[in-house]
């Protein structure tokens, strides 16, 4: 059953509007893979269309990071590989008050005329393994979702820019971080891991080169085999740590 908007604001706000800094707020991209897409998550409040990045505002006297794993826990997201890529402060970037949002009461009118004024916004990037993560309606939406990362359609405020300049991030970040075991499951097949590098990288990428390239690097190992659909052999992989953490320590690249 969905949540009112007033259940909502009582929720996140049940302290008050004294209890969050003003004008500052958190932003999270959270990226899934899906082989083989790369999905973000996205969620939305009732009596709106538009779908919003999850966030939320800092309390006094928390640290920054402390805020945003608490607004993460609000969706179900614990146990993460995060980091702060930038902020987004253009002047104009939140909307007024939407009118058609009415919920009767000047209390909750005060809160939304607090959250719609201007907010510069500190964003993250949080990687999680895709079927492993059980999403919930957080404290301050009524539906999450995930979303193609590749379809961006009906996103709210400046959102939709948040996640395309995440992204071209994320292509920089696949060299120095470990973003590709972060993304990918424990096992996965080469075919997997190449979906997942031409996802991020948004681009095609040689099977016998790529597949050539990361076995001489070493960063993964063979563990297994399965069956496909069609009943053909698959082997199974999974990332040598010593050997993928060295390999992003001497930014290699990825001649692919």
């Amino acid at each position: 059953m969905e949540r009112s908007l007033k259940i909502i604001l009582e929720e996140y706000f049940e302290a008050g509007l004294g209890s969050f800094l003003p004008h500052v707020s958190i932003n999270n991209v959270v990226f899934g893979y899906d082989h083989p897409y790369l999905k973000v998550l996205v969620h939305r409040i009732p009596g709106q269309n538009a779908w919003m990045l999850p966030g939320g505002y800092i309390k006094h006297e928390e640290d920054l990071d402390k805020a945003v794993y608490r607004n993460l826990k609000l969706d179900g997201i614990e146990n993460v590989f995060l980091r702060q890529i930038r902020t987004f402060g253009d002047a104009f970037r939140i909307p007024g008050l939407n009118e058609t949002v009415d919920i009767g009461n000047s209390k909750y009118s005060e809160i939304l005329r607090w959250a719609s004024r201007r907010f510069v916004t500190v964003v993250y990037y949080a990687l999680v393994k895709y079927h492993q993560t059980r999403l919930i309606n957080s404290v301050i939406s009524s539906e999450s979702t995930w979303i193609d990362v590749n379809k961006l359609e009906n996103m709210g405020v400046d959102h939709a820019s948040i996640i395309l300049e995440t992204r071209k991030m994320l292509v920089t970040e696949l060299q120095n971080h470990p973003v590709a075991s972060s993304l990918l499951p424990e096992s996965f097949t080469f075919n997997e891991l190449r979906g997942l590098y031409e996802a991020i990288l948004n681009r095609s990428i040689d099977r016998g080169t790529f597949r050539r390239k990361i076995l001489k690097q070493g960063i993964v190992e063979q563990i297994d085999t399965r069956k496909d659909a069609l009943g053909r052999p698959s082997h199974l992989f999974r990332f040598n740590e010593e050997m993928y953490l060295k390999s992003l320590a001497e930014e290699t690249k990825f001649g692919f």
